[in-house]
């Protein structure tokens, strides 16, 4: 098949790619431009109403009018089996696909950016508690990985049966999302763990091991490479911030005695969260993982703040506060959003 040389250079991903087409040398910029993302919206919901999740929304591309897919995710406050995102509206050449664990509604295409902008904003946020409170903060972003404004760093779970850590630490180095610089995940917070744990809902890889010196687990992927964070087995000392499942991390079957068994960490499936941990909570396991709900399933990768990383706007953040009061007069009752 012929291809023009300016679509090729366009879609290869090797920047300054040397092509041989119609037997001549085509030197061209091959990098793909990403898009820029901005929207604005911080509203009010009235519990039982459909509230829109943006007011404004604009997507920009210098080399592109169209995309296969936008993705919209509860990124912060999100409460499973309340929440719901849905698309109002009729959409031709747009469908849907709603994630419950991960609280993100999918916009699949392809269509042109102007298409989905019109889907984004006829989105809408719903919940089936009579009384939701707190808030709900909200990520649209062009592409696979999910943003996290708190952090404002990009995180996809790649499902890979039976990958070892090196062998994930390996390929989540050899990862890029528009320059970004791809790394095992590093989980310095709760509301970073939070988010990542829902993504890898069986079992995923982190980037935390005590292999260099038993005992001192360290995160040795990323920015935080280096960083001590816990000493010792489950009854050990916090150094920074650790999400330890109950009794772990415990180097079975081993322990203090036959140390040197579990040096990996990896974020637990739900089904052996125990102690009153958290869903998302962490575990020791030897290289090559465990067997049952301890068999390797595959990894998180992090994209951002690495040292030379391009500066994105490929994500934009929304939210809305769940209040809302009723004034009510002798024939007409008003809802009214709080400012």
């Amino acid at each position: 098949m012929v291809v023009p040389w300016n679509t090729y250079c366009r879609y290869s991903r090797v920047p300054l790619s040397l092509v041989f087409l119609w037997g001549f040398c085509i030197y061209c910029n091959a990098q793909n431009q990403p898009p820029t993302v901005m929207a604005t919206g911080f509203q009010s919901h009235c519990a039982g109403a459909s509230t829109p999740i943006a007011e404004t929304i604009s997507i920009t591309d210098p080399d592109d009018t169209t995309t296969s897919a936008v993705y919209v995710q509860i990124s912060s406050g999100y409460i499973n089996g309340e929440d719901l995102l849905s698309l109002s509206g009729t959409h031709p050449n747009i469908t849907t696909s709603w994630d419950a664990v991960e609280g993100e509604l999918s916009l699949i295409g392809p269509a042109t950016y102007s298409e989905f902008e019109s889907a984004i904003l006829a989105t809408v946020y719903t919940s089936s508690n009579p009384n939701p409170a707190g808030s709900r903060q909200f990520s649209i972003t062009v592409g696979e990985p999910n943003f996290l404004p708190a952090t404002q760093h990009y995180y996809e779970y790649v499902a890979a049966p039976g990958i070892s850590w090196t062998a994930a630490e390996a390929a989540a180095a050899a990862r890029t999302y528009f320059g970004l610089q791809g790394y095992l995940v590093t989980l310095t917070s709760q509301e970073e763990a939070d988010f990542a744990s829902v993504q890898a809902s069986g079992f995923g890889w982190i980037g935390a091991t005590d292999a260099a010196v038993e005992g001192e687990w360290r995160w040795v992927t990323g920015p935080e490479a280096g960083t001590l964070f816990w000493t010792g087995l489950s009854n050990g000392t916090e150094i920074t911030y650790a999400n330890w499942n109950g009794g772990e991390p415990n180097d079975y079957p081993g322990g203090a005695s036959d140390p040197g068994t579990e040096n990996y960490a990896h974020i637990a499936a739900a089904s052996v969260i125990r102690g009153g941990a958290p869903i998302g909570a962490w575990n020791d396991l030897p290289n090559s993982g465990g067997g049952g709900a301890y068999s390797s399933q595959g990894y998180v990768v992090e994209y951002g703040g690495t040292s030379g990383d391009p500066v994105l706007n490929i994500s934009a953040s929304t939210s809305i506060l769940m209040q809302c009061r009723l004034i009510t007069n002798r024939k007409i009752t008003f809802r009214v959003k709080k400012n």
